[in-house]
């Protein structure tokens, strides 16, 4: 107890001043210069930078593009991981298999991205493959899943570097929620295998895993490398939006970039008070029945 008083007298403030303080000037500076209080145009208070980033209708695509993007990526690697771990189970944190799950953890997004765009392009690896096998009978009939419409290489490699991540999540909470026993327990009780898997598993995993899993959206919702490179122009996601009108040489970019900024920061901190809300709910929910469950034990 000491020990935690002690790191709180610490740690909080240390927290504040290198985390907290640097980014609350940020966001502070990027609010002053999207209302023309400074910066090389600054020209008193105005309000026209905003009303051009929320007229545009380029905006509310981009920011629904990459909502929908992220939601895509998290639901298809947790259906990937789960089916994963619920086929393999035990044989994950065994031999080679225990070891080759973390290796997709080591990329980097921007090699990720390069990958990406060697294997999925038109004249890609993939491709070549399909016409080599006969699968495809010319390059020009291969599918194009970069810089398409429906953002499937965008998709596609998210997945690839978010899936393992969730699968070793999935695998920390599998042992210490003694999973493998709660599921023989539902068997011994007449569940089929099944019910075990709908009832038992994916519930109890969904609910350990749920604060990791919105925080990952968080993350892919901000995404750049990526979408940068293997990415329509238009719509474009949040990220590469903000970036590319930051690098164009018209300073009447400048300030709509900055109201961008920090539009994005405050659909990000919503964001995660909101997922604090739940987490604190979830929370004060399991210690509700936790003390019921003791007071059942003890009557």
């Amino acid at each position: 107890m000491y020990k935690t008083k002690s790191f709180n007298r610490i740690g909080v403030p240390v927290f504040i001043s290198i985390v907290l303080l640097p980014l609350a000037a940020g966001v502070g500076y990027a609010l002053a210069y999207s209302f023309g209080l400074t910066g090389a145009l600054s020209q008193g208070f105005t309000t026209k930078y905003w009303n051009i980033v929320l007229t545009n209708p380029e905006t509310w695509q981009s920011l629904l593009l990459s909502a929908g993007i992220a939601a895509t990526v998290v639901l298809i690697s947790t259906a990937l991981a789960l089916s994963i771990l619920l086929y393999w189970g035990e044989r994950l944190e065994q031999g080679l298999s225990g070891y080759l799950i973390y290796l997709p953890l080591a990329i980097p997004p921007l090699s990720a991205a390069f990958l990406g765009f060697q294997w999925l392009g038109k004249s890609g690896m993939l491709s070549r493959l399909g016409i080599a096998s006969g699968l495809i009978p010319s390059l020009e009939q291969a599918l194009e899943l970069i810089n398409d419409s429906w953002h499937i290489g965008v998709i596609f490699v998210l997945c690839t570097m978010t899936m393992p991540y969730f699968l070793v999540l999935f695998l920390q909470y599998r042992r210490s929620e003694n999973l493998p026993q709660l599921m023989q327990l539902a068997g011994t009780l007449g569940a089929s295998s099944g019910q075990m898997i709908r009832r038992v598993a994916v519930p109890v995993l969904l609910r350990r895993a749920a604060p990791n899993l919105a925080l990952s959206g968080i993350f892919l919702f901000g995404v750049y490398e990526v979408p940068l490179l293997l990415g329509r122009q238009s719509p474009r996601m949040i990220s590469v939006m903000i970036a590319q009108k930051f690098k164009k040489f018209n300073l009447e970019d400048v300030p709509p970039a900055y109201a961008l900024t920090v539009l994005y920061a405050l659909i990000i901190s919503l964001a995660a008070w909101w997922m604090y809300r739940q987490m604190r709910r979830v929370s004060g929910n399991d210690m509700t029945f936790n003390s019921t469950q003791k007071q059942v034990e003890n009557s």
